[in-house]
């Protein structure tokens, strides 16, 4: 894990609101022009998703958070902020749990961390 994208080492002045701007309304254009949104990885049929997982999809994540947060501040990185066992569990998203749940096909894993992002930064 990269320390400065766990969500759990913000603090308030990296995600209050009143000190950094989202446009929500943007945010689906915003997040399919990031680099990282042009390179969604391919879900596994394997049985051995946990390898998917740690070799393509949490590496993909971890891009795509820091492409987030070089746009729009360090607060983004709490859009995989997950309940139960995501990415990083016991927080408020509900719109991203972890890769082999949340990364299906490109368009529907962008829907997802765009629904996230807006749903962490409510």
């Amino acid at each position: 894990m990269i320390v400065e994208l766990a969500p759990r080492c913000l603090t308030w002045d990296d995600v209050d609101p009143a000190q950094h701007f989202f446009d929500s309304a943007s945010a689906p254009k915003a997040v399919r022009s990031l680099g990282a949104a042009r390179k969604v990885p391919s879900p596994s049929d394997d049985p051995e998703l946990r390898d998917w997982s740690w070799s393509e999809g949490r590496p993909w994540a971890d891009a795509m958070s820091q492409a987030l947060a070089e746009h729009y501040g360090r607060w983004a990185v709490g859009w995989r902020w997950a309940h139960d066992e995501g990415d990083f569990d016991g927080g408020p998203v509900g719109n991203w749990c972890c890769a082999p749940h949340s990364i299906t096909t490109p368009e529907e894993t962008l829907t997802r961390v765009v629904a996230a992002l807006r749903e962490w930064r409510e």
